[in-house]
């Protein structure tokens, strides 16, 4: 089973409290044409592999779903993924690979796994593992357990890689700064209703960026240029919304990896193989 896992933007984010040991969030988020590939299969062992970034197979994401399935279903997968979302960019990359496995499970099993009964299993692994099944245009609430579905807004976007931050630190650093006044989420749902972006906004911009400058770098360097720009998630990736030609160029002297995307109305496309 090939599995394309689509990674996302978040279009706003705001940090709304705390729910027990999470955050709790209020934002939009949109699925976008930048995928990691999957290639699930069933096996003796559950075993997972990565091309395109070094991380753990124990601690990814993808391992921890496909022990979940193991689990619950009795079925071993093995899952070889190659990378091509950014590392710790805010774009979703190992939420989607976990949902990846849960879709080539889904198909594997034949009907044996309700949507319902996913969606329980995805929320053990991530807060964003949900969405990340769904995909499209949503907004997200709560520690990513309500989902309400958006209509499918056309965009191109170009995405700058800043580097990776980690989630944790962001929000330690978010809890212990000045919290600013945000737009209200119901507004940004407001605009994607009616088809059009929200004007883009991120709670955790000014925590990240404490982290990792460069994403202030890039910021005010779009910015000066006249592009709408925002972090996305925990950072460490910018976006620019329908990016002019040659927008590239006013992130060269930052000497950081740039490319575009656009906006996909699913979170992932299984193919039987």
């Amino acid at each position: 089973m090939k599995v394309k896992a689509y990674g996302k933007l978040n279009l706003s984010l705001n940090v709304t409290g705390v729910r027990g040991n999470m955050h709790t969030l209020d934002g939009i988020m949109h699925s976008v044409s930048v995928y990691d590939e999957l290639t699930v299969t069933e096996s003796e062992n559950v075993r997972v592999t990565v091309s395109g970034a070094d991380l753990e197979e124990k601690s990814n994401t993808a391992y921890r779903a496909a022990m979940l399935i193991k689990e619950n279903y009795g079925v071993s997968l093995s899952a070889d993924i190659v990378k091509r979302i950014p590392v710790g960019g805010g774009m979703g990359g190992s939420s989607a690979d976990a949902a990846g496995v849960f879709a080539a499970a889904s198909a594997i099993l034949g009907g044996r796994m309700s949507e319902s009964d996913m969606m329980k299993l995805a929320m053990r692994v991530g807060s964003d593992v949900p969405f990340m099944i769904r995909g499209g245009c949503a907004r997200v609430r709560g520690v990513g357990d309500e989902i309400e579905q958006l209509p499918f807004v056309p965009f191109e976007a170009l995405v700058i890689n800043c580097g990776q931050v980690d989630t944790a630190a962001c929000y330690r650093v978010f809890d212990a700064l000045p919290h600013r006044s945000a737009p209200s989420p119901e507004e940004a749902a407001g605009f994607v209703a009616r088809g059009t972006l929200p004007p883009p906004y991120n709670s955790l911009t000014p925590a990240a960026t404490a982290l990792l400058p460069l994403i202030g770098h890039c910021l005010a360097a779009a910015r000066r240029a006249g592009l709408n720009a925002e972090m996305t998630g925990s950072g460490g990736c910018v976006f620019v919304t329908d990016p002019p030609e040659g927008a590239e160029e006013v992130f060269a002297p930052l000497r950081v990896r740039v490319f575009r995307t656009h906006s996909v109305a699913v979170g992932t496309e299984t193919e039987s193989v």
